[in-house]
């Protein structure tokens, strides 16, 4: 063996270690997860996660490779800055990915890929999201964490650079240094199998978090990156078509009939679509103080469904699953992709054909994740955003708060035509979840700003509705307030709880003021059952179903980053593509519940990759 290749083993060997250290931080950084596992599992993961850690470690190898071959014939190449300027950047680069991922599994549930590369677009509104975090002491953790590193690696440089030196037979080295790169390709690849490795590779155990922390941060970004879907390629494809559409089919009878809880078929609507609400939120009191006390008072006032789930995990998604009826993707969404999108049926479109005046009202900037293309290709007549609040009300690092935008709301709807379809989308409870006044609970930590910030909507939702009652067109009204989405704060141990949602029907013109409703029921279920409930035909709307027929199955189905939940009667589950296994919930024995999750993911995919 010459010196060059020792040296070239030496360095992939200093990259392994990092790994191996990173992956020791992330299992440090959430211990609360750690402590559940055994030591045994624990050793396990750098066990298993070592081949992921030698692939991600060869793609860095591999420009060092060319580097040394050049060097074979020209001296300068072989000089010690070249490889500590490379090291430099090239760990400069990966602390921010292996930092960024600790802070991102914690907030998203999954491991830092290209997800968050989505978001920059529009800085301002990526910034919001990640202001409320201690930046300063965040930087210093970083500078901290690269200089210790760095002086590691350029420690190990100054012992291995010498072999560089041992060799002087240019055309052996040349020769044995080509054959080293061609057999780099196999780490690289995770070895002779034929199919490259991948995240389930490294997936050992039944704990998922034991099978998180055994992946490559920087592996799983770069793989992000490389391994966007194609248009033309379903990832999903668990049955033949002609099965899977139908499973997908028995899911979705004809409606029947439609109980009316409606006393007119063109009432005004006022939808109210909450930010981050979740359903844990709403049983919440903290020191005999409830969290949402004014909603939680007009569950009596309206019909309230106590078993709602979200359909994905993001506000861009939540707008389609509320709007179009459409369920949520795994790595991305709908609206996105305008030409896609404009494909969907809207409720603001329908409602406009009706002869309805359309408006929508967001504090925030609607070009986030494509939203206003969205709005605008959809029949909104009016779009309020926060270009129209002065500077001096831009009050929020999003923009305005709810407040300011409630009272804007109700100066412009005292002067609009009846009927109207308005909906109202809020932000003071998305992160950094600051909010203009005073907190109602005392305390630190995201958990309670979180919670203070939902508190602060409920108060101007108490504003607002009481204002609203004393409008001459109260009486003809329906309210509809819904989250686009719940929330894994306040953490619990049961995952499928951070899908939950509230979802409120009152108003005058609602008919049976004190029902509630059991049925499973998923956010995408609201537009079907709006447009049934308003004398029109909801056929179009080929993944919501009508509520308010009897005979219409009580189910939810959600995603999230790669991988789905379904419910039904006492049944749940959280199935994971990566690993191809359930990785929570509950199923009776010989439960065929989980094909009808599969098949829904595979042909929902198959209808997004169509339109």
């Amino acid at each position: 063996m010459t010196g060059r290749i020792i040296f070239l083993l030496s360095y992939l060997l200093l990259w392994i270690i990092f790994f191996q250290l990173s992956r020791l931080i992330f299992i440090l950084y959430h211990f609360r997860q750690t402590k559940q596992l055994t030591i045994e599992t624990d050793v396990l993961t750098f066990v298993y996660g070592l081949r992921m850690d030698i692939s991600m470690a060869s793609y860095i190898l591999l420009p060092v490779c060319f580097v040394v071959l050049i060097g074979v014939f020209i001296h300068f190449f072989n000089k010690r800055i070249i490889f500590k300027l490379y090291t430099a950047v090239i760990l400069f680069l990966l602390l921010i990915v292996t930092l960024a991922d600790l802070e991102i599994y914690k907030h998203w549930g999954f491991r830092i890929d290209a997800t968050p590369l989505k978001y920059l677009s529009t800085p301002k509104e990526a910034w919001a999201s990640v202001s409320h975090l201690p930046i300063i002491l965040i930087a210093f953790v970083f500078i901290g964490s690269y200089l210790l590193f760095y002086l590691l690696f350029n420690s190990g440089l100054n012992r291995i650079i010498r072999y560089l030196k041992l060799t002087p037979y240019k055309w052996g080295n040349l020769i044995l240094l080509l054959v080293f790169i061609g057999f780099l390709f196999i780490p690289i690849r995770g070895g002779l199998q034929l199919a490259p490795i991948n995240q389930s590779s490294v997936y050992f155990s039944t704990n998922n978090f034991a099978n998180i922390a055994a992946i490559n941060a920087p592996w799983n970004f770069l793989h992000g990156l490389l391994n966007t879907p194609s248009d033309g390629n379903n990832p999903y494809q668990y049955f033949d078509k002609q099965k899977a559409s139908v499973i997908v089919d028995s899911l979705f009878e004809k409606p029947s009939t439609t109980t009316k809880i409606l006393n007119t078929d063109t009432p005004n609507i006022l939808l109210i679509i909450w930010e981050s609400f979740t359903d844990k939120a709403t049983h919440l009191s903290i020191k005999g103080e409830e969290v949402t006390p004014y909603f939680n008072s007009l569950k009596k006032e309206g019909i309230y469904f106590n078993n709602v789930y979200a359909s994905g995990d993001r506000t861009d998604k939540g707008i389609a699953a509320i709007l179009s009826g459409y369920p949520a993707l795994n790595k991305t969404s709908i609206i996105r992709t305008p030409n896609k999108a404009v494909k969907l049926p809207q409720l603001s479109n329908y409602f406009s054909r009706k002869g309805y005046t359309t408006s929508f009202y967001y504090g925030g900037e609607p070009e986030f994740a494509n939203i206003k293309s969205y709005l605008l290709s959809s029949g909104y007549q009016t779009l309020i955003d926060k270009n129209f609040f002065k500077k001096k009300d831009q009050n929020s690092k999003w923009g305005a708060h709810d407040g300011v935008v409630a009272n804007k709301l109700l100066k412009d709807i005292a002067t609009k035509e009846t009927p109207f379809f308005t909906t109202w989308l809020t932000l003071s409870s998305h992160e950094p979840f600051e909010t203009p006044i005073a907190p109602a609970f005392k305390g630190s930590g995201h958990t309670i700003q979180f919670l203070n910030s939902l508190r602060y909507t409920d108060d101007v939702l108490s504003m607002f509705i009481q204002k609203c009652k004393t409008m001459p067109w109260w009486d003809n009204t329906l309210v509809i307030i819904i989250a686009d989405h719940g929330h894994h704060l306040p953490e619990t141990a049961d995952r499928i709880k951070n899908f939950k949602i509230p979802m409120l029907w009152l108003g005058g013109a609602v008919s049976q003021p004190g029902l509630v409703i059991k049925k499973i029921i998923s956010q995408t279920d609201m537009a079907a059952s709006l447009i049934y409930q308003t004398g029109g035909n909801a056929s179009n709307y080929k993944y919501s179903k009508n509520i308010f027929d009897s005979t219409s199955k009580g189910w939810a189905f959600f995603t999230f980053n790669d991988g789905f939940g379904f419910i039904e009667n006492s049944q749940s589950f959280i199935f994971d593509n990566v690993s191809n296994q359930i990785i929570a919930g509950y199923l009776n024995k010989g439960s065929h519940i989980v094909n009808k999750g599969k098949a829904l993911q595979q042909m929902l995919y198959d209808d997004y990759l169509n339109k």
